[in-house]
């Protein structure tokens, strides 16, 4: 009867030792290639905008367009999985979304008055879309 009450409970310990971090997929930061929800982003929105200050020129936006796509390309998996952080997580990164649209905006408006605006005209405006709809 000890023997069997012991091993229950051994057995029992182990089950809650066993999911004790299995709260689910909500933690504050989810990780992706080694970087929180929010360090990814703030990595995404500081290419954007050196990306988009480099650009001068025909040229220089024609080889803005494959890298800008691609940050792009990153925000939507981002926005998609905004979900699965936790409130605050989900927080976080609204803020960090809203905080960077006035400097998007700036930049797309400096970029979109000139010859070489329409080049990267739909990927900047598909961009201020998938952040919008972060926050």
């Amino acid at each position: 009867m000890k023997i069997r009450l012991s091993l229950t409970v051994m057995v029992a310990l182990s089950i809650i030792a066993l999911f004790a971090g299995c709260g689910g997929n909500k933690p504050h930061e989810l990780e992706r290639g080694g970087l929180s929800a929010g360090d990814l982003m703030q990595s995404l929105l500081d290419r954007t905008a050196a990306t988009l200050s480099g650009v001068t020129s025909r040229p220089t936006a024609e080889d803005a367009l494959p890298v800008l796509e691609g940050i792009n390309e990153e925000f939507e998996n981002l926005r998609k999985t905004q979900g699965d952080l936790s409130d605050q997580g989900q927080s976080d990164l609204s803020e960090m979304a809203a905080r960077a649209m006035p400097g998007l905006k700036d930049n797309w408006r400096r970029i979109n008055t000139q010859s070489y605006g329409d080049i990267l005209r739909p990927v900047v405006e598909e961009m201020i879309g998938t952040l919008t709809e972060m926050l």
